[in-house]
């Protein structure tokens, strides 16, 4: 079962790479520097594949929306640690600490040895993780709606469907584990 997990974990990621790389493209779909990007900084800090994760004030200034003032925006938003590309040694080390702690309470739980406390830790987490990733779609469509073409809003929509199935699935699984 742990096998599985860490597939869903993966095309979960794999899903958000493909949703975050067409917010990328510019809306005449030219792949430009001087594109207008969603996020800054080649999304680095949102999903740390697009650019080296280098500061620059030019991307800064040509983002649609910047990754900076949407982590400012949302800072509890779990998605900044659990996701996210660090930023520095430490950030990394927290997001690796937090993956590790949650695989080894999902093995737990799998396992049968969970208590009802681990229980509810790892699903309260996986929780938070899908609502706040919808938290910043939402955000994004809320908030930037002028900035959004035809192309960004379909997979705005598409990540909604996406990350409100994947919440509605762990919900499931959740109490699934608090009635057995």
């Amino acid at each position: 079962m742990l096998s599985k997990k860490n597939a869903l974990l993966v095309s979960s990621a794999f899903a958000l790479v493909v949703l975050i790389f067409i917010f990328t493209r510019s809306q005449d779909g030219a792949a430009q520097s001087s594109s207008k990007n969603i996020f800054s900084e080649g999304l680095s800090i949102f999903s740390g594949f697009i650019s080296s994760g280098t500061s620059s004030t030019h991307n800064e200034d040509n983002a649609v929306v910047s990754a900076s003032l949407l982590k400012s925006e949302t800072p509890d938003n779990l998605y900044w640690v659990a996701v996210a590309t660090p930023q520095d040694a430490g950030e990394k080390k927290a997001q690796e600490e937090l993956l590790e702690s949650w695989a080894t309470l999902y093995g737990k739980i799998y396992s049968g040895k969970a208590t009802r406390k681990e229980i509810d830790e790892y699903y309260k987490a996986q929780i938070k993780l899908q609502e706040d990733q919808l938290e910043l779609l939402r955000l994004m469509e809320e908030r930037y709606p002028e900035r959004l073409d035809d192309e960004k809003r379909r997979m705005i929509l598409a990540g909604k469907e996406l990350y409100g199935q994947k919440l509605k699935n762990v919900t499931e699984e959740y109490k699934k584990h608090i009635n057995q």
